[in-house]
């Protein structure tokens, strides 16, 4: 007898929505909600994530906490820096002097 193929129908799809990334700004506020009382699931489940996330975010706090204090990168998802900070820096203060510089510019036809 040859062996049969498993149709797909007889299995149940679950369907979930795709996982979100949270800023650094609402993990913070997360943080700060855990530690004035509210428990983690029901933190969780405001938010859309597991308990187990909630934790994560508990036990890396410090480092969520120094990010969220340097207000240039409190908006990003992630606490990431380039491969090359400094040339990065350079690069933010050299293009702040170019639209400065062009502020002062008047263009003329």
């Amino acid at each position: 007898m040859a062996p049969t193929a498993l149709l797909s129908s007889s299995v149940p799809l679950k369907h979930t929505k795709p996982p979100s990334r949270l800023t650094i700004e609402k993990k913070a506020a997360i943080i700060e909600q855990v530690q004035r009382g509210r428990s983690q699931a029901e933190v969780g489940r405001e938010y859309g994530i597991s308990k187990r996330t909630v934790s994560d975010f508990i036990e890396n706090k410090i480092k969520i906490l120094e990010v969220t204090a340097k207000s240039t990168r409190a908006g990003k998802k992630n606490a990431s820096q380039g491969f090359y900070p400094k040339l990065e820096e350079a690069l933010i203060v050299w293009l702040s002097a170019m639209i400065a510089r062009k502020s002062q510019c008047q263009v003329t036809s």
